[in-house]
């Protein structure tokens, strides 16, 4: 089975936040309906401070 990956970019900042999160309440940290609104914000600021400067990677998987 062969894989294909690319790196990511501030275009995919929103679903990077949401695979963060959902890994997030799979690891128990996140409770039931808990707000996360807060940090999705401080997220979306990390990333796209870090990202530009190559300080924070991420690859996905493409389909």
């Amino acid at each position: 089975m062969i894989f294909n990956f690319r790196q990511a970019n501030l275009q995919d900042l929103e679903a990077l936040i949401q695979l963060y999160l959902e890994f997030l309440r799979e690891a128990g940290e996140i409770k039931g309906d808990c707000d996360t609104a807060n940090l999705a914000e401080a997220t979306r600021k990390y990333i796209g401070e870090k990202m530009p400067s190559g300080k924070f990677l991420a690859w996905l998987e493409l389909a």
